[in-house]
This record gives structure tokens, sequence and C-alpha cells, in this order.
């Protein structure tokens, strides 16, 4: 009876051994099922930023191309307006009349001022832009040959000293560009330098000119004393002084 009881309560002992073993068990595997969720749960988030992060590139790529395609159509334009301008001279300080016939002011002017003997075919001829200090607006006109246009700009240092000015037409954002090319243009030119200004790139001993820091202060502190001599000449009412006279082609 004593022996039946002993391997009762072994049995037992045993038995809650062994339920002390699963209980352990399934612990670890609820740890384990817990360590899995939470690393699913990260990977799971990191995927969604690598998503988010792939979505902010691939939009960034887009964006990108998109800037380059636009910057190329402004080019692509800007090219056309310049090719447009490119038989278009601007003359400067002639005097306004009411009714008066711009071609035939513009040619007499071609002819007295510029020693021009042959007939200049030309195309519209107008009066735009900004009145001058003369309280004329410039006269645009458009030349039908090339070689005539030629001709006109390299009369131009027959103007020196007097309030004429003559030059090509560019679009407003290359003309920016060239008057802060002005300065340097003219530097290298008194250093006796071979200079050749092609709508907004110069070149100077046949090498493409670069900026500097130094030289852009030259070139700020040129055109404040254009401004200053300007702002004291419009006291007196003179006319308009040209802007440099620029004898160089404008082959694309």
């Amino acid at each position: 009876m004593c022996n039946k009881i002993t391997e009762i309560e072994t049995s037992i002992s045993d038995l809650v051994k062994r339920n002390s073993l699963i209980e352990k068990s399934v612990e670890d595997i609820g740890g384990l099922l817990d360590t899995v969720v939470e690393r699913c749960t990260s990977n799971k988030k990191e995927i969604e930023n690598m998503k988010r992060r792939n979505t902010e590139i691939e939009r960034q790529i887009e964006n990108d191309n998109l800037k380059e395609n636009f910057k190329q159509i402004e080019h692509s334009l800007l090219d056309l307006r310049c090719r447009s301008m490119k038989n278009n001279l601007i003359f400067s300080g002639l005097g306004f009349q009411q009714n008066e016939n711009c071609e035939e002011k513009l040619r007499r002017f071609m002819h007295n001022e510029l020693g021009i003997e042959f007939h200049v075919e030309l195309g519209n001829v107008h009066r735009f832009g900004k009145p001058g200090l003369n309280g004329a607006k410039p006269i645009v006109a458009r030349f039908l040959y090339r070689k005539e246009l030629e001709a006109v700009l390299r009369n131009t240092n027959k103007l020196k000293g007097k309030s004429f000015g003559v030059n090509e037409q560019f679009p407003e954002e290359i003309e920016t560009r060239r008057k802060k090319l002005y300065p340097v243009l003219k530097k290298a030119r008194h250093e006796g330098k071979q200079v050749k200004l092609v709508r907004d790139k110069l070149f100077i001993n046949g090498k493409q000119y670069q900026s500097t820091e130094e030289e852009q202060n030259i070139a700020s502190e040129y055109r404040e004393t254009l401004l200053k001599n300007n702002q004291k000449q419009s006291g007196a009412s003179p006319p308009v002084p040209p802007r440099p006279s620029i004898l160089m082609s404008n082959h694309v």
C-alpha cells in the first residue's frame, strides 16, 4: 500500500515537473513570438520608410527632369529670339518730330553720320522702348542683308564723341549679360588684346572669358560711374550717351 502511494506521489511530482517545463516552453515561445512580432513591425516600418524615400526620390528625379526640360525650352526660346533679332540694329539719340518718317530719318542719319553711300535694304523701321534723356525713343531697324548691317557697324567709330549710339538688338536677358562684359572688353581692348563678343560670350585672345570676383567688382564700379555721369548730365538735359558699340558679328 505504501509503495503504491509512493509511486502515485512520484508520478504526480513528475507530472508537475513536466507541466512546469511545458509552461516554461510556452513562455519561451511567447517571448520568441513577441520578438518576431517586434521585428516584423520594425521591418514593416522600415519598408514603409523605404517606399516613402523611393517615392520622394522618384519625385525629385521627375522634378529634376522637368527642370532640365524647362531649361532646355527656355534656352531654345532665347535662341529663337536671338535669331529673330539677328538682323536688327538699334539707333539711339535721333531726335523725334511729329509725323516723322522713321525710315527716311534713319537713311539720312546713316548717310550723314556714318558715311553710308549705298542703298540699304530695310524691313520694318520704327521707334520702340523707353525715351532717352533727349525725350526720344530709340529706332529699331531690320536689315534684309547681314552684310549691310555689318557695314553700318564698321562705321560706328565715326560717332565717337557724339550723342548717337548704334548697337545690335538682343533679348533683355542677353543684353544684361553683355553689359556686365563691357568693362572687361574695354580693358582687354585697351591692353591690346584681341576681343570678340558673340551674344553673351566674350572671347579674349581666342579664349572664352570666365568672370572672377575682382573683375565683377570692376564691372560694378564701371556701371556706378556711368550711372553717376548720367545723373549729372540729366541735370543739364543733354542727349543720352550711347552704350559702348560692340563691332562684332552675331553669328549663331
